[in-house]
């Protein structure tokens, strides 16, 4: 009977001691994000922070100096729904998107836009020494005619890992919204 009990206090021993070396979740609930960035994913995630600030601050050249000068885009939000390329491209689109901002739409055609505010809600990053693809949320603060909307957007960005350049940039709003609501009531 002794050698019974040294048997099982032996056993508990080795099993405490071995639960305490088990992590307290198992290795398929843990969340993947929390592992520390690259320095790829990184520096990708600053190039897309720093395109957002300045595409929030109207600045097209700013902005078009975060990409490659093969660039592939589609500006959602600028109603252009094609893919288009070129940094070149994407400036003059960018110019003409914030002169349309920051004035009415000319002879009353169109709705009048105002831009606002651009909030980074969210950046995930995640890739290589090849390429980095990085997605964001954000939300545009804008009125149109009058009415204030605040636009959920998606964002995905493909950037360069070696030159810290955007290649691929996809806007897309996160919710249906009407383009051309009627002028506030005054």
């Amino acid at each position: 009977m002794h050698v019974r009990q040294t048997m099982s206090i032996a056993t508990l021993a080795s099993v405490f001691i071995c639960a305490l070396l088990v992590p307290s979740r198992p290795a398929f609930a843990q969340n993947p994000s929390a592992k520390p960035a690259s320095p790829y994913e990184r520096r990708a995630a600053d190039t897309v922070r720093a395109f957002v600030a300045a595409f929030g601050a109207q600045d097209a050249d700013a902005a078009t100096s975060n990409f490659e000068d093969d660039v592939q885009f589609r500006m959602e939000v600028a109603l252009n729904r094609n893919i288009e390329t070129g940094r070149e491209n994407a400036r003059q689109q960018l110019h003409r998107l914030f002169d349309r901002l920051s004035h009415a739409a000319p002879g009353d055609t169109g709705p009048r836009v105002r831009g606002g505010n651009i909030e980074l809600m969210q950046t995930e990053a995640i890739g290589d020494s090849k390429e980095v693809l990085v997605i964001t949320r954000r939300i545009d603060n804008v009125t149109i005619n009058g009415r204030p909307l605040h636009l959920p957007v998606g964002s995905f960005f493909r950037v360069n890992a070696q030159t810290g350049k955007i290649e691929e940039w996809l806007d897309v709003p996160l919710v249906a919204f009407d383009r051309n609501p009627p002028p506030a009531a005054k």
